[in-house]
């Protein structure tokens, strides 16, 4: 299992996201003092879970948000939230020993998932929010799935450059609890605190259960009796039921059959219905246009009229002619008894003409009697010529013009109205077999209208039949699911007849106390339950037992075995570091204390047991931890530390400068310790150490410009110095 990659944003510095990639054995993360690069420690520690905001550098939750920064002209705002998650390869990783997988699998995290991210995040109010893989947890879940692949604590695999020394500080009490901490022994302490508070919860259960059987003792002996009273109406009870639940299921299925049934035959009614109304709407729409037939015909007898005043006015004219040409006196002609009369019928003729053009619908025919018009109104222009000097035989040629004219509109109109009587016969054809089909549409509208009736009949029918059986099965009808056959008449009355009767003799039996009989079930239930949890917490109580003894066997052997190795590896650390010399961790013997219970009594208890830390530097006398110098602290510190972690590695390990106070000579010691530590176990590294830098695989740069933000950079080994010359 590796740690892949690292993703903060708006947490502290780091305003905007960021992602660290851990591709490699060692990183390294260098950067000046004051550029935020220790907060890339705090996110790990805070996504593990840490709750201590000591630890995390601050006073409350809001601390960890990036609160705003830079000057007037680079001003940023502060952010709502932050958030950061850890992304983990979850497969074995083959450089770490198969300790703390369990055999058999091929995850590390006991999880589905290839890759496990986990995230949390903070807003300004204080909640806290835990996702795994995009659900969301609790903090529970996070610390249990980190302690089964080795991550407990963020102190013991993230130290910080003051944590480094704290183990020597510590009392022997704390040490021995670091050591069992490092060699992943919490585990076991947790579960061994969980088996107590099991089995003290245990224990008081069963005094509970006992005081509650001879409680329930008497009251269930009064109730057996009552029960078996209530036997047979039970029985009956229960047969009405079954008889109930069979009625209602039948029925239900049977509305449902018919209700589908006049579903089936009224919705193509109603469409079929909806189709012919629409139909006859257009087809009287169709027959409204009949008046249209009888204003043809009394146009068509105002054009009979024109055309015969026409052809009246016609034959005067052309008598009026013949008897111009025979007269002798051509000159009457031209006086005005004469010429006033022509006018006076060409007149007449005119307004006939202009009538029938006013009555007319038809374009054709009124453009007809306007061309005849226009030639009679030519005629008479002629007749009023100038001073009167028209000549008789000009005046003659004339009229005759006219009157053949008026023999040709007439032999038009004629035929227009021909055609108008045959398209009127069309017409009328067309109109009778509408109407023949508009009575066929309306009988046949008649015939689904009364099919409808019948269907609205039956679903009333069965909307009353399902509001009867909800009155008469409530209760059921809530649960009730349709099944069995279809009711038929017979059938609904013969069950119902069952069920009446049923009910009688369940009346005359007194019924059933349904609060006796539900008490007596959950009286004896309950006394069978408490009767098997008494010989549960027996097989409890001893398996207890023996976790305890397996657990304090287990502890006792893996930490005397890890603290052995952790001995061994101490003094060799030590050793290289030093040059020579001698160091070693041991269990420090029981000691007897004066604890005052008050002033006048003393009592003398024996301290646990803890660790003791002893070191001989070269050259140097040390008889206790307090004569040693920071240097000297730290390069001890140092090598406690990388034991520990050697004899039982985490997953990874995060270093934040504690090689701050190493002189060149060390650091290029610290850096060959980091390269076989990193075999064992991954390494994040925040350094100001050249050898450090050199010892790692992959290099960030940490810089903070004038807004305030740390801003990451993936950096080469020759660009580590600019970064760490460069200030905020």
């Amino acid at each position: 299992m590796l740690l892949k990659r690292l993703e903060i944003s708006g947490f502290k510095s780091f305003a905007k996201a960021v992602s660290l990639e851990f591709p490699t054995r060692i990183t390294a993360i260098v950067g000046p003092n004051g550029s935020g690069k220790s907060n890339i420690a705090d996110a790990i520690r805070w996504v593990l879970g840490e709750q201590s905001f000591k630890h995390l550098r601050g006073k409350k939750g809001e601390d960890l948000i990036f609160g705003g920064g830079g000057d007037a002209s680079r001003s940023v705002s502060r952010l709502s939230k932050a958030s950061a998650s850890l992304i983990f390869n979850n497969l074995p990783d083959p450089a770490r020993p198969a300790g703390g997988q369990q055999a058999g699998k091929n995850k590390a995290f006991p999880v589905e998932f290839d890759e496990v991210a986990m995230s949390r995040r903070v807003y300004r109010d204080g909640i806290n929010d835990y996702v795994l893989n995009d659900s969301q947890v609790r903090l529970k879940d996070i610390i249990e799935l980190l302690s089964k692949v080795g991550l407990g604590a963020s102190q013991h695999h993230i130290i910080a450059q003051g944590d480094s020394d704290r183990i020597l500080y510590a009392s022997p009490k704390e040490r021995k609890s670091m050591v069992e901490e490092a060699l992943g022994l919490k585990i076991f302490e947790l579960k061994k605190t969980e088996a107590e508070r099991k089995l003290a919860a245990t224990e008081e259960n069963v005094r509970q259960v006992e005081s509650l059987r001879r409680e329930i003792a008497p009251h269930l002996k009064y109730l057996a009796l009552q029960t078996e009273k209530m036997k047979n109406a039970s029985e009956l009870r229960k047969n009405l039921d079954a008889l109930e639940k069979e009625y209602v299921g039948r029925e239900l299925k049977t509305l449902a059959h018919e209700e589908a049934e006049v579903e089936s035959r009224k919705r193509p009614l109603e469409e079929r219905a909806g189709i012919l109304e629409k139909e006859i709407r257009e087809s009287e729409e169709g027959l409204g246009k009949e008046g249209e037939a009888e204003k043809f015909f009394a146009e068509t007898n105002k054009l009979d009229e024109a055309l015969s005043s026409l052809a009246r006015r016609r034959r005067e004219l052309e008598r009026e002619a013949g008897r111009m040409e025979a007269t002798s006196t051509a000159r009457a002609i031209g006086d005005g008894v004469s010429k006033e009369k022509i006018k006076a019928v060409l007149m007449e003729v005119v307004s006939d003409l202009e009538a029938a053009s006013r009555s007319g619908t038809m374009e054709a025919v009124r453009n007809t009697i306007f061309a005849a018009t226009q030639k009679i109104y030519s005629f008479l222009e002629s007749l009023n010529g100038v001073g009167g000097r028209s000549t008789p035989r000009g005046n003659t040629s004339q009229l005759k013009e006219v009157i053949l004219g008026l023999e040709k509109e007439e032999e038009e109109i004629s035929a227009k109205k021909l055609e108008l009587q045959k398209n009127y016969e069309i017409r009328a054809i067309k109109l009778q077999k509408e109407g023949a089909f508009l009575r066929g549409r309306m009988e046949e509208l008649a015939k689904i209208k009364d099919n409808l009736r019948d269907v609205y009949a039956s679903e009333e029918k069965t909307g009353v039949l399902k509001k009867e059986l909800e009155f008469d099965f409530g209760g059921i009808l809530q649960n009730a699911r349709p099944f069995g056959e279809l009711l038929s008449g017979s059938a609904r009355a013969d069950l119902k007849k069952k069920i009446e009767r049923l009910r009688i003799r369940l009346e005359e039996a007194g019924g059933v106390n349904e609060e006796v009989l539900k008490e007596y079930d959950e009286t004896k239930k309950r006394d069978e339950f408490l009767d098997k949890e008494l010989k549960d917490l027996q097989e409890t109580t001893k398996s207890l037992k023996e976790i305890f003894e397996e657990l304090e066997m287990r502890v006792e052997r893996d930490f005397d075995a890890g603290l052995a190795k952790i001995n061994k590896l101490f003094g060799e650390f030590f050793r290289e570091i030093f040059g020579g010399g001698k160091a070693e961790i041991k269990m420090s013997k029981p000691q007897k204390i004066e604890k005052d219970e008050d002033e006048s009594w003393r009592e003398e208890i024996e301290e646990e047991p803890g660790l003791d830390i002893n070191v001989d530097i070269p050259r140097k006398r040390i008889k206790s931890l307090n004569m040693l110098s920071g240097g000297e602290r730290a390069l001890t510190s140092i090598a406690l530390l990388f034991a520990m972690s050697t004899a039982n590695p985490p997953p990874f390990l995060v270093l934040d400068e504690t090689d701050a106070a190493l002189d060149e000579a060390n650091s290029a010691k610290y850096a060959a310790m980091l390269r076989e530590l990193g075999k064992k176990t991954q390494l994040i590294v925040i350094t100001h150490n050249r050898e450090t830098m050199k010892a790692a695989d992959v290099l960030y740069g940490v810089t903070m410009g004038g807004d305030g933000i740390s801003k990451l950079l993936s950096i080469k080994f020759e660009e580590a110095e600019v970064v760490l010359a460069k200030r905020r």
